[in-house]
């Protein structure tokens, strides 16, 4: 089951993202956005994957417990006695209540309150709201949702949209409340960070599992922004030309930005770092940096920087690709080719500094 789990929330990640996106659209002008397609049927759809998907945590929490007692008691405390039970029970009502609304044709606002009640339990069941409920509710409820509007919106103009009209206008607002998002995206994700690793313990982070998606998560982030800098700044004289598809551009994006949903969801299922040596001794290293490495990983072990012809290398060759992603556009080259890139960035780059540590 809990191999199960990283994909149960990737796939939850993915429909908040679509929910947030849809709600947030609606607010919208017809004239400052095109014309995106999503049936009331399929938010309905989207509402009830949420409430399935997000079950995965919390069957994972029951088999669990159920080594220590039967399957009817463990079922029974995880949804009554734990925060992740009770945050799936509230969520689940809000998404019935939400879902409720808009087949009524209910007021707008109500589904934006609703929505940010079932985003709030997301905060309420966090991992470092059990550390610091207050910084911990706050701040990854913030990060949560602002991630959420940034993606979902793209996802909704990149693949749901079913012309190229309004482009112009449409970037007119969502550039800025892209870099808004950004900024904030940042900010939170630091404290949320400091919170489960010290800054000085970051590169040694990298011996857990944790550590490693932490790692690949942030270097995926920037192929994204790289891409949001082309699709927001550099894409706008493009726009006139009837030839040049933006979706095409967006659709990139997004793409790339879903790496950054499963790393997040296979880190949800790891032990934070804020106690490596004990994590190390009961739960074991990464298997990746061992092999890496090549030496076994021992609890009281530190990682360093140094300076290796294969990290540089590597390193260097990344950066290339960075180069390489912003040429293609400017040359207007299919755009799978950039996506490529994007990868190879992140391969790159992770070996690169894979290779630059030593214990």
């Amino acid at each position: 089951m809990s191999s199960i789990v990283p994909v149960t929330e990737f796939i939850t990640y993915l429909l908040y993202s679509l929910l947030v996106g849809y709600i947030v659209l609606q607010l919208v002008p017809d004239k400052m956005k095109p014309v995106t397609l999503m049936s009331k049927r399929t938010v309905y759809f989207i509402l009830l994957g949420i409430i399935l998907f997000s079950l995965g945590s919390v069957f994972n929490l029951i088999i669990y417990f159920q080594n220590a007692v039967d399957f009817k008691w463990a079922t029974y405390s995880v949804f009554v006695k734990t925060e992740i039970g009770k945050a799936w029970i509230f969520s689940s009502m809000f998404a019935i209540v939400l879902c409720l609304n808009i087949f009524g044709n209910g007021k707008k606002i109500m589904n934006v309150i609703t929505l940010l009640l079932m985003i709030s339990t997301i905060g309420f069941a966090g991992h470092i709201t059990s550390l610091d409920f207050w910084t911990g509710f706050i701040f990854q409820n913030i990060h949560f949702l602002v991630v959420s509007i940034w993606s979902g919106i793209l996802f909704h103009v990149a693949w749901l949209s079913k012309e190229t009209t309004n482009y112009t206008n449409f970037l007119k607002w969502f550039t800025p409340l892209a870099v808004g998002c950004v900024l904030i995206i940042f900010v939170s994700g630091i404290v949320l960070m400091l919170k489960v690793v010290k800054i000085q313990d970051y590169t040694t982070a990298w011996l857990l599992p944790y550590g490693q998606m932490l790692l690949l998560k942030h270097i995926t982030i920037i192929p994204v922004l790289f891409f949001a800098f082309i699709n927001g700044f550099l894409i706008k004289k493009s726009i006139e030309n009837p030839t040049f598809n933006i979706r095409s551009w967006l659709k990139a994006e997004s793409i790339v930005l879903t790496l950054v949903f499963f790393f997040t969801g296979v880190m949800s299922t790891k032990s934070s770092p804020h106690e490596i040596d004990l994590t190390i001794r009961t739960e074991g290293s990464s298997k990746w940096i061992e092999r890496i490495i090549g030496i076994d990983i021992e609890p009281t072990m530190q990682l360093h920087f140094f300076a290796s012809m294969e990290g540089i290398m590597l390193i260097g060759m990344s950066l290339i690709f960075l180069v390489l992603l912003v040429l293609s556009f400017i040359k207007k080259i299919n755009v799978m080719l950039p996506i490529l890139f994007a990868l190879c960035f992140i391969m790159t780059m992770y070996m690169g500094l894979m290779y630059s540590v030593t214990a």
